[in-house]
């Protein structure tokens, strides 16, 4: 399970936001996460709440922000959201360039 260390990284980022900015406790952790990142999101949240007990995170809440599959298309040029997965342009069928949806990151850490 890839998320474990995928919480475990995103909390060490908090962490050391927090120490950079002489925080004493975390209050939230925002991710833009994409919807071809192959994460879990359940297992993420999970395991976030498991590694941060005895933390200055112990209380903070992790708000993932689901960024969309979006593409344009290499021969016509027009921009699509995708769709289950088809690569492929609605309009003449070429295929698509991703745009968004593979995002992995830390956003933002709220600390006091």
């Amino acid at each position: 399970m890839h998320e474990a260390s995928l919480a475990e990284s995103i909390l060490k980022i908090a962490l050391d936001v927090a120490a950079e900015n002489h925080a004493e406790k975390i209050s939230a952790v925002a991710l833009k996460l994409g919807e071809m990142s192959g994460v879990e999101v359940e297992a993420l949240s999970f395991s976030f709440d498991v590694l941060k007990k005895n933390t200055s995170a112990e209380n903070a809440v992790l708000k993932i922000n689901r960024v969309p599959i979006t593409a344009t298309c290499n021969k016509c040029g027009k921009n699509f959201s995708v769709r289950k997965y088809n690569f492929f342009c609605p309009e003449c069928d070429g295929v698509l360039t991703l745009k968004s949806g593979r995002e992995l990151f830390v956003e933002y850490v709220d600390c006091d």
